[in-house]
């Protein structure tokens, strides 16, 4: 399948990416979490008004730095297939750097055609580029789907 990458706009891809941010934190959240059915899960998460503020002021700054990689994936004709994001961190002291995969999100009309792995290895790619030492991420304990794509 071909398709593109736009780096996220931080104003009009918000929506988007705070829905998806909400679902991947259901998918990784502990297991007595997940049995509250994922819509009060959403309108719980989306009235932690706070959490909400201070989640994207972060994603904001991160994707202020040309080296994030903060990306929504499209198809040739317009359809939004996912995203990805992964800041770029360098701790001041040490000068050791690396690409933290926060997010990795692909449209379930999209899934099983090997897209989130090119996602990754599209990361990786670019944290190289960008001087990264190293390139981690991680997932929640039961997030069968996440572990699969990591093994």
């Amino acid at each position: 399948m071909k398709y593109r990458h736009r780096r996220i706009d931080t104003v009009s891809d918000r929506d988007y990416v705070l829905e998806r941010h909400c679902r991947i934190n259901y998918a990784c959240d502990c297991p007595w979490k997940r049995k509250m059915p994922y819509a009060a899960y959403r309108e719980e998460w989306f009235s932690l008004h706070n959490q909400i503020t201070a989640f994207y002021a972060y994603f904001e700054q991160t994707v202020g730095d040309n080296r994030t990689i903060a990306d929504i994936i499209e198809s040739e004709n317009g359809d939004t297939i996912g995203y990805i994001w992964a800041p770029f961190i360098e701790d001041a002291e040490s000068g050791f750097s690396f690409a933290n995969v926060q997010d990795v999100y692909v449209e379930e009309a999209y899934r099983h055609q090997g897209i989130a792995m090119a996602l990754l290895a599209y990361a990786e790619q670019n944290a190289r580029h960008h001087g990264a030492e190293v390139i981690r991420s991680g997932t929640g304990c039961e997030n069968t789907g996440s572990i699969k794509l990591h093994e």
